[in-house]
Formats: structure tokens, C-alpha cells, sequence
């Protein structure tokens, strides 16, 4: 009989790509905000112990990050009260919770890529509502991994990489109309790693399958900007693009978004249990093998 797994989130970015990857090991359920608030703890219980899992993924949040700066309370509510509604009823019931967090806990000061044991120093709304989902989880339950992630992408959702085909697309069909063509700016001062959602799963998969604890980064190896990230987008899919670097402040946003967010996967690395690859690799396979549903 396969063990039963709860993925919350399930229609989004990350858990739709859940869903499919862990169905094949696991007896695998998916509930979303249409099936539970997880902020009313008392719905939560009756909704988890209805389903009796033996390990909870909790990929649901309030992700809009420049949403977050005017929208405080239901950020914490979700990302924070949200979790630790989930974690109790986990720690009651006897079941394990795997919990996403993300690189925006960190403040982005340091000159290199962020390891586990860095203490986080978020600077805005939801990184600091991550780091208390974080938090919440840690004391209330032992059987719990954090997963931290960053620059995420994956075949649903908005993401970086479908903006930047769009805004590709409409570039190219505007030389078409032989218009005057302005060069795309992309921030080229912010550092990170773009991760695949279907890399993310991979690396869920052998954590639960190793039973780690505690705080883990999973994330692409190596690290660019936005800047070169869009480069590599294009290049990949052999698209001919114009576009310029340009500074964070050229784009003021809500949301103060930090110049370094890379983060190094330690813990993986020392388990022998990386299974990340380079973040170039990675996005040349989901771009190959989407390419049709990705184009406008």
C-alpha cells in the first residue's frame, strides 16, 4: 500500500507539479483554498484528519510579494498562523510536514551565496512572514523539513520565464511592423538561482525518502541576475531580443527585493543528497521541453 501524501497549494505552480511527480510513489491528494481556508484552524484539523496522511507538503502561501506590503495581516495569516495551523494538527496526529520557504528570509547584504546556519534578516512583509511560518513550525512539531527556495518557475503560473517570452514575442512582432523598437530593461544588480519546480520536486522526493529534519536550501546551482537570467532564456530558445541591463532603482517597486538571495545547499551536499542541478541545465530542459505551451 503506497503512503498517503497531503500536498496544500495543489493547484498552484509548485504543487501541480507535485502532484504529478510524487503520484507514481505515493497515494498523493492535493488541496487548495477552494477546499480549506488554512487559516481557520478548527477546518483545517477536520480537513487533514479526514484525508489521514502520513506526510503533509505544505506549498500553499500568499506569494505576491509586493501584495504583501499592503496586505500585512492576511500575509501573516496565511503564511504564518496558516502554517502552524497545519503543523499542529501534523504534530497531533503523528504526521510528518515538509514546509516551503524561500530565499527572501535573508536581508541580501551578504557578498556570497546564503547557507542554512546564516541568521535570516528579511526586509519585507513576506519574507518576514515565511521566516514566522518558519518559525511557527519549528516549535510546534519535530518531524519537519524546511525547504528554502528561490527565483522559482515551472510550467503554470506567472513567472519570469513567461514574462520574458511574452515580452520577447511582442518585441519581435513589433520589428515585424518595422516599429521603433525599445530595448527590454531587465535588473541586472540582484543575484539568485532560478529554480524549476520539477527540480524542486526531485529534491522533495529524496528528502522524504532520507528522512531529513530541520532547514535545507533547494535550490539550482550556480547563481546569475535577472539580467542574465533573460539572456539565457532567449539564447535557449534562439529568439533575437534586445535587451539592456539596468539598475533596481529604474524599477521601485513595494517590495524591497534583496541584491543577493543565492543560496548554497549545504545541507544536501554534506547528506549527499543534492540532486540540484545548474540552474542553465535545468532551464534548457523545461524551456525544450514546453517550448509549445510556453509560446504566445
Amino acid at each position: 500500500m503506497k503512503t498517503k501524501v497531503l500536498v496544500t497549494g495543489s493547484r498552484g505552480q509548485l504543487g501541480s507539479d507535485l502532484i504529478r511527480g510524487l503520484s507514481s510513489r505515493y497515494d498523493v491528494s492535493g488541496i487548495d483554498i477552494e477546499d480549506v481556508d488554512i487559516t481557520d484552524s478548527s477546518s483545517v484539523r477536520d480537513v487533514i484528519i479526514s484525508y489521514n496522511p502520513r506526510v503533509v507538503i505544505h506549498a500553499a502561501a500568499y506569494t505576491d510579494v509586493d501584495g504583501c506590503e499592503s496586505n500585512t495581516g492576511l500575509a501573516m495569516a496565511v503564511n504564518a498562523d496558516g502554517t502552524r495551523n497545519i503543523a499542529e494538527v501534523c504534530r497531533d496526529i503523528g504526521t510528518r510536514m515538509i514546509y516551503y520557504s524561500t530565499d527572501y528570509v535573508f536581508d541580501g547584504e551578504k557578498r556570497s551565496a546564503y547557507v542554512e546556519s546564516d541568521s535570516p534578516n528579511p526586509q519585507t512583509v513576506y519574507g518576514r512572514s515565511k521566516l514566522e511560518g518558519e518559525r511557527a513550525l519549528a516549535a510546534t512539531m519535530d518531524n519537519y523539513v524546511i525547504l528554502r527556495l528561490a527565483w522559482l518557475y515551472g510550467e503554470g503560473g506567472r513567472n519570469f520565464v513567461r514574462t520574458m517570452i511574452k515580452l520577447g514575442y511582442n518585441q519581435q512582432r513589433a520589428m515585424q511592423r518595422e516599429e521603433i523598437i525599445t530595448p527590454l530593461k531587465v535588473v541586472d544588480d540582484q543575484v539568485g538561482n532560478p529554480t524549476w519546480t520539477v527540480e524542486v520536486v526531485r529534491q522533495t522526493l529524496a528528502v522524504m525518502e532520507n528522512n531529513l529534519t530541520g532547514v535545507v536550501h533547494c535550490s539550482s546551482e550556480g547563481e546569475t541576475s535577472w539580467y542574465g537570467f533573460a539572456q539565457a532564456i532567449f539564447e535557449c530558445l534562439g529568439m533575437k531580443v534586445q535587451i539592456r541591463p539596468c539598475k533596481s532603482d529604474e524599477f521601485p517597486r513595494p517590495a524591497h527585493r534583496p541584491k543577493m538571495s543565492s543560496l548554497a545547499n549545504n545541507s544536501l551536499v554534506q547528506e549527499g543528497l543534492n540532486c540540484m542541478c545548474h540552474w542553465k541545465e535545468a532551464l534548457e530542459a523545461f524551456l525544450q521541453g514546453n517550448k509549445e505551451k510556453l509560446m504566445p
